[in-house]
């Protein structure tokens, strides 16, 4: 199998640092020079990497296709390129559906869009699949866990939930600054706040047999911290504005 990417940005290297971490058998890996950085990393790392000088020479050589350019890119410079009809091309642009990548490149019959996340570099994380393929399937199960649909809408709206990665960040990183400012060390309020926040995705999942409401109210005590925290961001209506929030990414997404 000889894969080529088309665009070598941070999920790119990330979907290619991850074959190689679980040992992902491929004859080559094509990529272009455009993001000299990345290519020259992956090149100097792996011995199946390619740099090739331009897409079309990338094309050429590959079986599969990713799309990993943004969005804005990906208009650019598709509709100029030559795909083979035998490609599986897979489609990791947000907002570009597959119909329009059908556009755009004409005879490929086999379009996956899918959603890795920077975290498949060390083989884990949530990977959306649309529509459900068997290559694809075992391909990605490698490097994470892997969530297909058949009905695109409900595709669109599992996607709405990537664009959650860095408000995350951006929480577990104010939790921090505010731990440094009294005293915590950086590295000691990270590895806690790690801590805690993958027991709780685990508890939660473990707890499955419960809804969530009732998951929630037994991590509170009446009159205890856990209870005036949530509180008080209700009052601020910190939860509805995510929600709103949520509900803008989702009207860009499904365009």
């Amino acid at each position: 199998m000889k894969i080529g990417f088309i665009g070598t940005g941070r999920i790119a290297t990330a979907i290619i640092q991850g074959m190689y971490l679980k040992k992902i058998q491929t004859n080559k890996i094509f990529i272009s020079a455009r993001n000299k950085k990345n290519s020259f990393f992956l090149k100097r790392k792996y011995k199946k990497i390619s740099i090739l000088r331009n897409n079309q020479d990338i094309l050429h050589h590959s079986d599969v296709i990713f799309l990993t350019t943004t969005p804005k890119v990906g208009k650019k410079i598709l509709s100029k390129l030559q795909f083979k009809k035998n490609q599986t091309v897979f489609n990791v642009m947000s907002t570009i559906h597959n119909s329009e990548i059908k556009k755009m490149i004409g005879k490929v019959k086999k379009i996956i869009k899918v959603a890795p996340l920077p975290m498949i570099e060390h083989g884990i994380g949530p990977i959306i699949i649309y529509p459900k393929d068997k290559f694809a399937e075992n391909f990605f199960s490698k490097l994470g866990e892997v969530f297909c649909f058949n009905n695109e809408e409900l595709n669109k709206k599992l996607w709405v939930m990537t664009s959650l990665m860095a408000t995350y960040l951006e929480i577990y990183k104010t939790n921090v600054d505010w731990l440094k400012k009294n005293g915590i060390s950086e590295a000691t309020g990270r590895k806690y706040l790690s801590n805690l926040f993958q027991s709780l995705s685990k508890g939660a999942l473990n707890n499955h047999h419960n809804n969530l409401t009732s998951l929630i109210k037994s991590f509170q005590t009446k009159g205890g911290i856990n209870e005036q925290l949530l509180v008080q961001l209700k009052r601020q209506k910190f939860f509805n504005k995510l929600q709103n929030s949520l509900n803008i990414v989702y009207r860009r997404i499904k365009k």
